[in-house]
C-alpha cells in the first residue's frame, strides 16, 4: 500500500485554503452579496475537513512490522 504524508507544501496550501475562504465570507458579509456568502460557507466544512485529513496524515505513526516478501517470509537480513 502507498504511504501518503502530508508535507509543508500541503500544510501552506491548506492555509491558502483558510485564508481564501474567511477572504470571501467576510467580503459576503460586509457587501451582503448572496454569491459570496454561499461560497464562504460552502468552503467553511471544506477547509474543515481537508485541516482534519491534514492533522490525521500528519500524526506519528505506531512503529509498523518488517517488510516480507509475497511469501510471507521476512526479508534476508
Amino acid at each position: 500500500m502507498v504511504s501518503l504524508r502530508s508535507g509543508r507544501q500541503d500544510r501552506t496550501l491548506l492555509i491558502v485554503v483558510w485564508v481564501l475562504d474567511l477572504v470571501v465570507l467576510g467580503l459576503g458579509i460586509a457587501t451582503l452579496q448572496p454569491i459570496l456568502l454561499l461560497w464562504g460557507v460552502i468552503g467553511l466544512p471544506g477547509a474543515v475537513f481537508l485541516t482534519y485529513v491534514h492533522l490525521r496524515d500528519t500524526r506519528a505513526r505506531p512503529p509498523s512490522t518488517p517488510p516480507h516478501d509475497d511469501d510471507g517470509a521476512a526479508p534476508p537480513a
